[in-house]
């Protein structure tokens, strides 16, 4: 299974492997085993991704096509988080708040339940 969670919200063992996917370490948030999660920061949407959403807010549609297009080129992280799925059984990709129509958290948790399931 693939969920979304707020980063914040305390971890539980139905949470499975957690992975943060954040470019900078979330700002109140304890590293280590408080969190227990597995940076994956190659996930997040890139640079040049990130350009064009604040170039173009009102074309959210436009950047899930662009974002699944990034994610179906980084293979070596995605098979990671299959493999992590594999073997924990339930992964839980982590959030934090994000300013405007931007659905990147359950664009990339639709894309991994189609990948790892």
């Amino acid at each position: 299974m693939i969920r979304t969670k707020s980063a914040f919200d305390p971890k539980k063992p139905e949470d499975g492997v957690r992975i943060l996917i954040e470019p900078v370490w979330p700002r109140g948030l304890p590293k280590g085993k408080a969190t227990d999660a597995v940076w994956m920061k190659g996930l997040y949407p890139s640079h040049n991704l990130r350009d064009w959403m604040r170039r173009n807010p009102r074309k959210a549609s436009g950047f899930r096509d662009r974002y699944v297009l990034e994610l179906a080129h980084n293979e070596a992280a995605i098979e990671k988080v299959r493999k992590l799925h594999k073997e924990r059984g339930t992964v839980t990709v982590l959030t934090v708040p994000v300013e405007g129509p931007w659905d990147i958290y359950d664009t990339l948790a639709s894309y991994l339940s189609a990948t790892c399931e």
